[in-house]
C-alpha cells in the first residue's frame, strides 16, 4: 500500500452522475446504496480518480482493490480545510499502518517538473505541449469490459496544465485580462 493522503482536484461542475455499480466478467454485480438504501451517485466521467485508482492498485485484482486496498474518503471542501478532520484521517492511516509518509500531491509536481522542462514557459514563448494529450491524467477513452468503449468528452478531461505555474501565472491571467478583470 502506497500509505499517501492526496487531495484530488474535484470534477467539473455539470459532469453528468451515475449510479455507482460495478460489473464483473463472471455476472458479479453490485450497486452501492447511501443510508436511505438508495444508489450512490458518481460523476460518469473522472479521469483523475480513474488514473489515482489505476496508478495505486499496483496490478492487483479488482476485487482486492474493492475490498480495501485503496481507501477513499469523500470530503467536502470546506471540511477538508478544516485541521481537525485532516489531522484525524491522518492519525487513522498512521494507526493503521505505523508508517506515515509526508503528504504529496503527484500532479502538481509532474506539472511542475513539465513546466522546469520546457524552460518555464512565458505567455510570449507558450508551452510546446500546452493541453495535449500526453498532458491529459488518464485516458479519454475506457473500455467497459464488454466490448463498449466509453469516450470522455473533451469538456471532462483533465489535465496537468491545471495545475501547471504557467496557466496559473500566464493563461488565467491573459484570460481575465481580456475579460476585462484588470483596469
Amino acid at each position: 500500500m502506497c500509505h499517501i493522503l492526496q487531495r484530488m482536484p474535484d470534477v467539473p461542475p455539470k459532469t453528468p452522475m451515475i449510479p455507482a455499480h460495478i460489473e464483473f466478467k463472471e455476472g458479479f454485480e453490485y450497486t452501492y446504496k447511501d443510508e436511505n438504501d438508495l444508489p450512490r451517485m458518481v460523476p460518469q466521467f473522472d479521469p483523475v480518480f480513474e488514473d489515482f485508482v489505476d496508478k495505486h492498485s499496483h496490478g492487483r485484482d479488482d476485487r482486492e482493490v474493492i475490498q480495501g486496498i485503496i481507501q477513499v474518503y469523500q470530503i467536502d471542501q470546506k471540511t477538508w480545510e478544516s485541521m481537525d478532520v485532516v489531522t484525524k484521517i491522518q492519525d487513522q492511516l498512521k494507526a493503521q499502518t505505523d508508517n506515515w509518509y509526508e503528504e504529496r500531491d503527484d500532479y502538481k509536481a509532474a506539472a511542475v517538473e513539465c513546466y522546469n522542462r520546457h524552460g518555464n514557459p512565458d505567455y510570449e514563448d507558450g508551452c510546446p505541449d500546452y493541453m495535449d494529450d500526453d498532458r491529459r491524467i488518464g485516458p479519454a477513452t475506457y473500455d467497459d469490459g464488454d466490448g463498449h468503449t466509453i469516450t470522455v468528452p473533451p469538456k471532462f478531461r483533465q489535465y496537468l496544465c491545471y495545475v501547471c505555474p504557467f496557466q496559473q501565472t500566464y493563461i488565467q491571467v491573459e484570460l481575465r485580462r481580456k475579460k476585462g478583470m484588470y483596469r
